[in-house]
């Protein structure tokens, strides 16, 4: 077996003596993927006018466990627009190429984008989606009813993606971090979505949804479900939303 983990965290340490691009001059990487010509885009409800129930962080988090199975429910477009804006949202452009989010980033980078598969969400069709950060909307990538069953077996959490309501992956785009910070910018890359799933653990709770977070999946399958390119995206991490009661 190949010492693949020594041979990252050899390959990554500071100091780096090589030239990230930054400094080579090289032209900055776009801060989100641009949307395909032609495709349709649904403008989110804002975020900030969704009525929460009152809920500490210890609740939110104490009340967190992994799901072993989700029933038959849906989130509403509101509820959506909070989940996304939570985790990945716009909070303040403060550069050209330098923006506030909702959770950490190295360098402010931010490499990681938000695709769903929306199985039982009010207001969308089910099928995949790309979330746009900086008009707070979706970008409709392909509407297909057996999305969420391709989604499960990619996942390898069939019972469990299949009933979601709304199944997260998130993808990085390692260029963005390693264009500024060299190697070590692909650690930046999985540590972000750790702080991404958490976020939206913390804000599934307030809407009163459980997630299951999922970190092995069968990675050809998942990049040929959201037709991904080999070379620039790679799929870290996933995140299944239901709940575990079913609604009456």
């Amino acid at each position: 077996m190949k010492e693949v983990g020594i041979d990252f965290i050899k390959g990554t340490r500071y100091p780096d003596f090589s030239t990230p691009d930054l400094i080579l001059g090289k032209p900055e990487p776009a801060i989100e993927l641009p949307v395909p010509k032609g495709a349709k885009i649904t403008k989110l409800p804002n975020p900030k006018r969704i009525k929460l129930p009152d809920m500490s962080v210890r609740e939110a988090i104490e009340r967190w466990e992994p799901p072993g199975f989700f029933a038959r429910s849906s989130i509403t477009l509101k509820e959506l627009s909070f989940l996304l804006w939570c985790t990945q949202g716009f909070r303040k452009i403060v550069a050209e190429h330098i923006v506030l989010r909702n959770t950490p980033s190295s360098g402010s980078r931010y490499p990681i984008e938000t695709y769903f598969v929306a199985g039982e969400i009010e207001g969308l069709e089910t099928g995949l989606y790309r979330y746009i950060p900086s008009s707070h909307s979706v970008v409709t990538l392909r509407e297909d009813s057996d999305l969420p069953f391709a989604m499960g077996t990619a996942s390898m959490n069939f019972k469990v993606v299949t009933r979601s309501a709304v199944t997260f992956l998130w993808v990085a785009t390692p260029y963005r971090s390693t264009w500024a910070l060299g190697n070590r910018g692909y650690r930046s890359v999985l540590i972000e979505a750790g702080h991404i799933c958490q976020a939206l653990i913390m804000a599934a709770g307030c809407i009163g949804c459980d997630v299951l977070p999922i970190d092995l999946f069968h990675d050809e399958i998942m990049m040929q479900l959201a037709d991904l390119n080999p070379e620039t995206q790679w799929p870290v991490y996933v995140g299944a939303v239901g709940r575990m009661e079913r609604e009456l």
